[in-house]
């Protein structure tokens, strides 16, 4: 039997704190794919739309393909692009709602708009109104979903990436495509319930590879393993937007079954709760990161591979500058050498060494335009360009970026200074992430011969670089990524949370 799905992606993790809004521009310079481009462009791609084409090719289910858009993480979106973008799926579920037989939206969970906190909850509101209740509706998730009553109100599943790296995006992709089909067959009627245990997780602390997040995560696949349960879901949320939803939450599909739907996510929700203490952790500033790194070096032999440092506080992934100095300003003190720090994002200094040429020595100043947050513009680096490039590169890796995704992070250079010109600095037009390694590769440099290299990132690095790295660092430095909570001011969040707040156990009470 042949089912009509339309496809709707449209995703952006919104840093409250950041003061510059997001357009229609922002996707545009990150990623937008319109109509029949999407499957051009995102067929057998790393991402969750991607796994959604590879399901329906193999079922030949119809897809009406609406949107696939992605920005960077940053501001606000505002109110304009928003609803360009949810108009453009909410034309195209209106348009064939007549023959429509479900509803996929690869969403991310976090998105917050001008004139909307929950920027998911209200886009899939508004198509459930449209399509009625009798048509299902499954939303895939990043694992830092912000997932709101709303959001858990109008769709008939949430489900959410499994790793952090996110490295099944294609596989989440294909579970929610998988699920639906299910519904539509009336095969399964499956119904979601969440609960919010009132915890921050640091985001390094979300790594699913090790640490107390192994443990969570293997309790959701014992529970997905129980009879009526479809799909079983852990998401610490994203604790840089300052809106009434930010947390943690745990949400349950199952068959038709509510009460057990209920009952795991609870389940799952006190065991993270016993657990809080293990979610918080404190790391080493910029000094002693360096420190710590010139001596591992020291030891290396030939057949080792760098140490691989993550720089929290400018992370694009999480709506940083890209431009932190801090850690940059150490490696310059303290003599670093075959050294790199990618991608700094600084388009007058693109231009000036543009202007320069490359083969030619300049002095610049590097970073810390965007703000004062994220440490001091360093001044007069004498330093060589030594290559200019289009910045159009396609992820190599499995990286959290989706292996086979394209990047376009403008006009870049390979700028060259410190001690002997040891250190690699990344230069680009656009802010973005280095999350998958093959941006040195593109301006001509092997990483895995690279003693030292600064990612500005939280744990998203570590799909890429962690099989090269001999050793990881995560260091804590200032800015709108900052790692610990208690930098920022917060009006709109639920209060008590810890560990903002002192709780005991008796705090903590599940919801009627």
């Amino acid at each position: 039997m042949t089912h009509t799905v339309v496809v709707g992606a449209f995703a952006h993790e919104t840093n409250t704190f950041v003061d510059n809004p997001v357009s229609r521009q922002d996707f545009q310079d990150r990623r937008e794919h319109l109509g029949d481009d999407i499957a051009e462009n995102l067929r057998g791609t790393e991402t969750a739309v991607g796994g959604v084409l590879s399901v329906a090719e193999e079922e030949e289910v119809e897809l009406i393909l609406t949107v696939d858009a992605f920005a960077t993480p940053g501001g606000v979106v505002t109110e304009e692009t928003y609803e360009f973008y949810a108009g453009k799926i909410l034309n195209g579920v209106r348009q064939n709602v007549d023959e429509l037989d479900g509803v996929i939206l690869p969403l991310h969970g976090a998105m917050v708009a001008e004139h909307l906190s929950d920027g998911e909850g209200e886009l899939i509101r508004r198509v459930r109104e449209i399509v009625g209740e009798d048509v299902p509706i499954v939303v895939t998730l990043d694992l830092h979903a912000n997932v709101s009553e709303e959001m858990a109100e109008h769709a008939d599943a949430l489900l959410a990436y499994e790793t952090y790296p996110h490295l099944d995006k294609a596989a989440t992709g294909r579970r929610g495509m998988e699920l639906l089909i299910r519904s539509m067959e009336d095969e399964i009627e499956p119904v979601v319930r969440f609960e919010c245990p009132p915890m921050i997780i640091l985001q390094p602390k979300a790594y699913t590879e090790e640490g107390p997040m192994v443990e969570i995560m293997e309790r959701a696949r014992e529970i997905e393993q129980r009879d009526g349960v479809l799909k079983a879901s852990v998401l610490p949320g994203f604790y840089h937007a300052d809106i009434p939803e930010m947390g943690v939450t745990t949400p349950v599909v199952t068959d038709d079954d509510p009460e057990l739907a209920l009952r795991a996510s609870r389940e799952l929700a006190r065991l993270l709760w016993t657990r809080r203490e293990q979610f918080i952790e404190e790391y080493p500033k910029p000094p002693e990161a360096i420190a710590e790194a010139k001596e591992l070096v020291s030891g290396f032999g030939p057949e080792d591979g760098p140490v691989v440092m993550a720089e929290f506080g400018s992370n694009p992934g999480g709506g940083g500058a890209a431009n932190g100095t801090t850690v940059l300003r150490e490696m310059l003190e303290q003599d670093v050498e075959n050294a790199g720090w990618a991608i700094m994002h600084d388009p007058e200094s693109v231009d000036a060494c543009v202007e320069a040429g490359v083969r030619e020595r300049i002095t610049e100043t590097i970073g810390g335009r965007t703000d004062d947050r994220h440490g001091e513009p360093i001044a007069d680096i004498d330093g060589y360009v030594k290559a200019i490039t289009d910045g159009i590169y396609r992820n190599t890796g499995t990286s959290h970026s989706g292996k086979g995704v394209q990047n376009d992070i403008g006009t870049t250079v390979l700028f060259q200074c410190g001690r002997d010109d040891g250190i690699n600095v990344v230069l680009s037009e656009r802010r973005a992430s280095a999350f998958d390694a093959e941006i040195w590769r593109h301006v001509g440099v092997q990483p895995e011969r690279l003693d030292i290299i600064c990612i500005p990132s939280l744990i998203a690095f570590l799909g890429d670089y962690g099989p090269i790295s001999s050793e990881i660092i995560l260091v804590d430095t200032p800015g709108l990524s900052a790692v610990n909570p208690e930098r920022f001011d917060y009006s709109k969040i639920s209060r008590p949370i810890y560990p903002l707040d002192d709780m005991d156990d008796s705090v903590f009470s599940v919801r009627d």
